[in-house]
């Protein structure tokens, strides 16, 4: 029956309370804590904790919100730690053992490996195990691959904690291990490794024999990041599932921090850290061992206890729904409550909201973002409620239609492309038609999360789906019943039927399961042993048989055609898995499985027409790459609020981190949008502003563009792959000439469904129109320890990237187009250096490269220097910082008022 044979446990959620230390009565002997070298497993050190207790996070007022409040962990088990993280030697030989080749910039075997992913990293401890004749800890069905060779998705990855092998050590093995011997100032920082990672161990080796736990590079550990608890929890490892934005915990700070900013309850980086995160002072330690009656919490803090199985990958999904943007929702009958595995997310799990309102019949809306549920199953009579819910992890958004009772909803879009809610109000038994005639059927308008005013359209309960403004409709549950040409019909002789769905593709044919017969050969079968499709006549054109041992329940249309979804119940009647079935070759694919689900809906993208053609939807709008990392998932919610706004904005500003925290659009005088982002190259910029923003920003007027001195030195390629070469989006855009001529109908539509905003993004992203707001540190007491020496290769970047601004200003100047080059103030300390700013250059240099834009700013009148930065002196104090090269939201109100006055006045 199984399409997929391997059953993969994603969402194993333990209440935390189970995990609860209860051993403090025990009259078992103590044994003593030790840390011996590891016989058995070469290069490692046998921890033995002895039931002491690792602290993770803090009470310190300064810690971060993900780091607070302290909470304790007792460890009762043995394992062994690595004495120092795994060098590229190691994993180079590790790599052509099993097969694959390793792009390295390693300058040496010696060097810790860095610029692996957490994929890297889980790979490369199951090798280890296999090499060793261990079993692996780590089960996948499928893994792939970035064109640079770092592995970025296993799909369907299992951690087996109770396998005895090499795995990636838990947040609170690491830092029991760490605590022993603690000491940043002796490891490689920011004040001795003059900015590069060194070989392993030739740091201080702690007391205990381990190797750079504080500095050098920071390390994958196992864990999802995930709430803390002021507890104390047993043998923890970690989240159960991803937050949402899919964080992974690292540790022990890297080469550039200094010794006073790493500590042991750091949790992460300066950014988001993703499984697919690969960053050049990011590197890892194995662990071996298995960890006994393991405890994990959920990743958003509740303590569900709900168990699936997902059973086929995103490729499988992508092969049968044409696209793995794909949602499924349904009924987890133990609990009530909604549950749904959104297949667009790089980590499949199983997400269940938990609320004491009952969920029967959800229907996931023509977008794919809400689900519309009711309170009653299909045949109960009475009362019931509808709702609508956002499909988030929170459920957020609820609202109920106001109505006495209203059941089984589907959503409706008409001709004119408005949406509603099709619903009864009642949804018993219809084998009576006075009785079926009694009820009716209802639809009511849904806009921007609202009800409207319910409108009657039909006598009669036809919840299973309607067409044609009213003009057909069908229902079930005793009898299959239909509205056809203003004629209430009982089809299928009268005989039994139940689990009636109108098909979403305009052809009319209906779906449902009867209670047992014959079919055309002659074969008997029992209740709900095949899937039945009647065409808009009534008359019988399908019959699809379950799977064996199982029978169908709950079944219902995709918005495919030719594919639904149902239940599999097997001979004791419990729903046990919901499946996909194809009605074209009668082939069935398991999706998840669990103790008893019901009620599926299956959404996938819509297709959407152009020119004849159909858009790519795995390509349209996906900005975001498989090898990703924090800047680039904000800057692709930056590519969104271009789409969204790009008819109203009369100014934009281009740069780096310095504009995405120094400019405030909501200071200015007109619709203003801050495209800047952490690591945004001059290159980068000039290619979003030649093909982006000039070609579709009909009404901008105005230009801000960073041209930090200090940041013009990059070679043209740096980052440039890793934003606009690891995304399809962008290279679809190309395909398409960046949409010059014009922009698709739903285009926009795409990309908001693929680059969603977080109720966090909302508030610190799109209500500031892109600001990202910082609190005033100070310009701080120390400055940046990058070299400034003079290179041959940094000064060729360097009249590259002048000339480049000077094309630019060119090629305008017939525009109308007025263009503000900004340079954004640093720490004034510079001024005692030989440094322009934090990323080095010499000051000459610099005085260099302010002069050549000086002398572009007298020869072109569109053309402007706003130099707030003056070498350090001016006039932003330490309120107005949060670091030596950005500014705080005080200091970027300043700057944006003074820019502001100077469009105003000059411009």
């Amino acid at each position: 029956m199984k399409w997929f044979a391997f059953p993969i446990t994603l969402a194993v959620v333990f209440l935390l309370g189970a995990c609860s230390d209860s051993s403090s009565g025990s009259s078992q002997p103590k044994e003593d804590f030790s840390v011996v070298a590891d016989s058995v497993h070469a290069g490692m050190m046998r921890v033995n904790p002895a039931g002491e207790f690792a602290l993770l996070g803090s009470n310190d007022g300064d810690a971060r919100p993900n780091e607070k409040p302290q909470m304790a962990v007792k460890l009762d088990y043995r394992y062994s730690l690595a004495v120092h993280e795994v060098t590229c030697g190691d994993y180079a030989a590790m790599a052509k053992r099993e097969g694959r080749e390793i792009a390295s910039s390693c300058e040496s075997d010696s060097l810790p490996v860095v610029d692996v992913t957490f994929y890297d990293a889980v790979l490369y401890a199951n090798a280890r195990s296999k090499a060793e004749g261990y079993d692996t800890v780590y089960s996948y069905v499928g893994k792939s691959f970035s064109r640079n060779n770092r592995c970025v998705h296993l799909d369907g990855l299992v951690f087996h904690h109770e396998v005895e092998g090499y795995r990636l050590p838990t947040e609170a093995e690491w830092v029991y291990a760490a605590s022993k011997g603690w000491n940043p100032a002796g490891g490689w920082n920011a004040s001795n490794s003059d900015g590069k990672m060194h070989q392993v161990c030739t740091s201080e080796v702690d007391e205990f024999g381990f190797c750079d736990l504080a500095g050098n590079v920071l390390e994958w550990v196992n864990d999802w990041l995930g709430p803390l608890k002021d507890t104390t929890i047993m043998n923890y490892m970690g989240a159960s599932q991803p937050n949402d934005l899919e964080e992974k915990v690292v540790k022990g700070g890297y080469y550039s921090n200094s010794p006073e900013g790493m500590n042991l309850y750091s949790r992460g980086s300066t950014y988001s850290v993703s499984p697919v995160s690969a960053e050049s002072y990011l590197g890892f330690r194995l662990a071996f061992g298995s960890i006994p009656d393991a405890c994990s919490s959920a990743g958003d803090g509740n303590g569900l206890e709900s168990t699936f199985f997902i059973e086929a990958p995103v490729e499988a999904i992508k092969k049968w729904m044409g696209t793995y943007r794909s949602v499924l929702a349904f009924r987890n009958h133990e609990s009530g409550n909604l549950c749904f595995l959104d297949y667009r997310k790089n980590v499949l799990n199983v997400v269940e909201i938990s609320d004491s309102i009952q969920v029967y019949h959800p229907d996931i809306s023509p977008d794919g973002s809400k689900v519309a549920f009711c309170t009653v199953p299909e045949g109960t009579g009475g009362k019931s409620s509808v709702y609508v819910r956002n499909l988030d992890a929170e459920g957020s958004g609820l609202v109920k239609l106001d109505v006495e009772s209203a059941a089984i909803p589907r959503w409706y879009v008409d001709e004119h492309q408005d949406t509603s809610i099709i619903y009864v109000d009642n949804a018993g038994d219809n084998s009576d038609e006075a009785e079926f005639l009694k009820a009716s059927t209802w639809k009511v308008p849904f806009q921007n999360g609202t009800f409207g005013k319910p409108e009657k359209i039909l006598g009669g309960a036809y919840h299973g789906g309607v067409s044609g403004e009213g003009s057909f409709a069908v229902s079930g549950s005793r009898l299959l019943r239909a509205f056809v040409e203003g004629e209430h019909k009982v089809w299928y002789d009268e005989k039994q039927a139940c689990n009636v769905s109108l098909s979403k593709d305009g052809a009319s044919k209906t779906l449902f399961l009867d209670f047992g017969g014959k079919d055309a050969s002659g074969e008997k079968y029992g209740v709900h042993d095949r899937l039945l499709v009647v065409d808009s006549s009534g008359q019988l054109i399908q019959s699809i048989p379950a799977p064996d041992g199982y029978s169908f329940d709950h079944t219902e249309w995709t918005n495919r055609e030719d594919l639904a979804v149902a239940s599999l119940t097997n001979f004791n009647g419990v729903h046990k898995t919901l499946a996909l079935v194809n009605l074209r070759d009668s082939s069935v694919m398991d999706l998840v499985s669990g103790t008893e689900v019901w009620h599926p809906c299956f959404w996938a993208m819509p297709r959407v027409a152009y020119d004849g053609d159909v858009l790519d939807v795995d390509s349209a709008g996906i900005y975001l790459g498989e090898n990703y990392d924090e800047n680039v998932r904000l800057f692709s919610l930056k590519m969104r609020m271009f789409w969204d706004l790009k008819d109203e904005v009369e100014l934009v500003a281009l740069g780096t981190s310095r504009t995405e925290k120094g400019l405030d659009p909501r200071e200015l005088s007109m619709p203003a949008l801050n495209m800047g982002r952490s690591g945004g190259e001059l290159w980068e910029n000039l290619h979003i502003l030649a093909n982006y923003v000039l070609p579709q920003m009909k009404n901008m007027k105005y230009l801000v563009l960073e041209v930090s001195p200090d940041l013009l030195q990059s070679p043209k390629n740096f980052r440039f792959e890793k934003v606009f070469g690891q995304a399809v989006g962008f290279q679809y855009d190309a395909n398409h000439d960046f949409w010059r001529d014009s922009v698709p109908r739903g285009f926009v539509d795409i990309v908001d469904e693929y680059c969603p905003y977080s109720r966090k993004d909302s508030v610190e992203m799109v209500s500031t129109r892109g600001l990202l707001e910082m609190e005033s540190e100070g310009w701080g007491s120390t400055i940046s320890s990058w070299d400034s020496v003079f290179c041959d290769e940094c000064e060729l970047s360097r009249i590259a990237s002048l000339d480049s601004i000077r094309d630019v200003v060119e090629g305008t100047k017939e525009t109308g187009l007025q263009i503000i080059a900004l340079i954004y103030p640093q720490s004034p300390l510079y001024r005692e250096s030989g440094r322009f700013g934090h990323f080095g250059l010499q000051r000459s240099v610099a005085k260099v490269t302010v002069d050549f834009l000086d002398s572009l700013a007298k020869a072109y009148p569109h053309f402007t220097l706003m130099d707030e930065n003056k070498f350090g002196d001016h006039d932003y104090g330490d309120e107005m910082a949060s670091d030596d090269g950005h500014l705080s939201k005080l200091g970027a109100i300043k700057l944006t008022r003074r820019l502001d006055s100077l469009i105003s006045y000059y411009l």
